[in-house]
């Protein structure tokens, strides 16, 4: 329940569980066995580009119906969510194209403008892509997603036309992804002098300007760091620590609370897919989901605050026959 008079000041959070990114580059530049280095990563290999990585957990996604499978998985099984903190979508290029293929098997059409008349297609692909996302987020995994890089036209203030190096991704899914990540890195080789010698070194850039687009949530970051895994966390840590010696408070270690949904908030979606259910005539369907997850008889209005992690499971469940 709301409570406005009790509400207190938000606290940033030092806690990296459900922080979001996106990094892009040209292929081969280190962008998968950087990401192979985060805590507990499973690498979700919609494309080729993981024969190179060792001792590295790696699960090939074909089609969108493995990706579904996997995803029921990662968030009914507890072992998995203790095996796997983070999951490197790899690339989210691919994974939106073979969304976009099942979308359109799924009605039977050629195209996603065929579906549901004008614009309808759009929007069912849109929930199709972003929701197994939101629902992993949602179970406690973190997101990493990849990118390959392109260059797009922009126009200055004046009118000018200069080209700018952005994610490959179209910009439907781009949108998307966009609105749930915290950072946006673009790495590259840039030429340094060592010992009067030029070598090229690999860096993660985390500001930007007109030559390539990053984006990030922390303004004290900094502009590039190395690209290694620890340089990255410290980059945030030490931006989080920055804003707190600036505005004041005090850091802490809590989740994001957009992730964390409350017994109230998952029941209200509950009776949403319950309307859904009743309408398409598959109620009787998610009851006998209901008792197989709670292992008796149950409705809805039955379960209890205390049973919140197994109404998750058996929500997720019901959410895809609705």
């Amino acid at each position: 329940m709301i409570d406005l008079l009790n509400l207190e000041p938000q606290q940033i959070s030092r806690n990296l569980k459900g922080k979001m990114g996106l990094i892009y580059g040209s292929p081969g530049c280190g962008k998968t066995t950087f990401a192979s280095k985060f805590d507990k990563a499973l690498i979700c290999g919609f494309e080729q580009g993981t024969n190179a990585l060792h001792n590295v957990y790696v699960q090939p996604v074909k089609t969108w119906s493995d990706w579904k499978q996997m995803v029921g998985q990662l968030i009914k099984k507890k072992e998995l969510q203790e095996r796997f903190s983070t999951l490197v979508i790899d690339t989210a290029d691919e994974a939106f194209k073979l969304c976009e293929r099942w979308t359109c098997s799924q009605y039977g059409v050629e195209t996603v403008k065929d579906i549901a008349g004008y614009g309808g297609g759009y929007k069912i692909l849109d929930d199709n892509f972003i929701t197994s996302f939101r629902d992993l987020a949602f179970a406690g995994y973190g997101l990493l997603f990849i990118s390959h890089e392109t260059e797009k036209p922009y126009k200055n203030d004046k009118g000018e036309e200069y080209m700018k190096i952005v994610p490959a991704l179209a910009n439907r899914p781009f949108n998307l992804i966009n609105k749930m990540v915290d950072i946006i890195g673009y790495i590259r080789d840039i030429p340094i002098e060592v010992n009067g010698n030029v070598e090229r070194k690999r860096f993660m850039f985390l500001r930007g300007d007109d030559r390539f687009l990053t984006k990030s949530r922390f303004k004290y970051i900094v502009p590039k760091i190395e690209l290694n895994y620890d340089d990255y966390v410290n980059a945030i840590y030490n931006a989080i620590d920055k804003q707190v010696e600036v505005e004041g408070g005090a850091a802490t270690n809590e989740e994001n609370p957009f992730l964390v949904r409350s017994f109230d908030e998952l029941m209200e979606e509950a009776k949403e897919v319950w309307s859904r259910l009743v309408n398409k005539g598959l109620s009787n369907k998610a009851l006998e989901i209901l008792e197989k997850e709670f292992g008796k008889p149950i409705k809805f209005s039955e379960i209890l605050p205390e049973q919140k992690e197994i109404f998750e499971r058996a929500l997720f469940e019901i959410k895809e026959i609705s």
